[in-house]
């Protein structure tokens, strides 16, 4: 649930522009299911890492520290479509940048930042969700959906708490005789 809540105004709303950026892209490729396993498993693989790196690293263990927003998710989504379509080209205010050139810099910006201190567990769920990004592109260029197995999860989840159809009564039907 930690990605449905955000620090502020201006976390969510550049959340929402990358989203909105990356999502149309990747939705002009895929469907709606593809861009959802991206997102979620990407959330999910960011969380962890977040909880799996406070738990690990002795340096991290001495902070109190939270885990709030899309971003793991967000970074999914971008870095997979930067990861599918390296070199197609988008205009980043006045000059076209390639893909893999956006997501190179995300990623390394990331990874500068894990040094300054800050919201390190911010970038370390950042980098997670980038992970996921990136290896689920690859293993789709490869003809492997690693996604395959949570869509059928949610399905079940879905149809487990939808109401069963109603059955109509039983009808008798006589034959006359006459």
């Amino acid at each position: 649930t930690y990605s449905f809540l955000h620090d502020g105004i201006f976390h969510i709303l550049w959340n929402m522009y990358v989203l909105y950026v990356a999502s149309r892209i990747l939705l002009n490729l895929f469907d709606g299911r593809r861009f959802l396993n991206v997102y979620f498993l990407g959330v999910i693989l960011g969380g962890l890492l977040f909880v799996a790196s406070y738990n690990v690293f002795p340096t991290l263990m001495q902070s109190n520290a939270i885990l709030l927003g899309a971003s793991a998710g967000v970074m999914a989504v971008l870095i997979f479509v930067c990861t599918y379509i390296p070199n197609q080209e988008v205009r980043v205010i006045f000059f076209n940048v390639k893909l893999w050139q956006i997501g190179l810099f995300v990623v390394l910006m990331d990874l500068a930042q894990i040094g300054l201190g800050g919201n390190i567990g911010g970038r370390i769920a950042h980098l997670g969700g980038a992970m996921l990004g990136y290896f689920y592109a690859r293993q789709l260029m490869e003809g492997r959906d690693i996604g395959a197995g949570f869509s059928k999860f949610i399905d079940g989840l879905a149809n487990a708490f939808k109401p069963s159809p109603k059955k109509a009564p039983l009808k008798t039907v006589y034959k006359n005789k006459s």
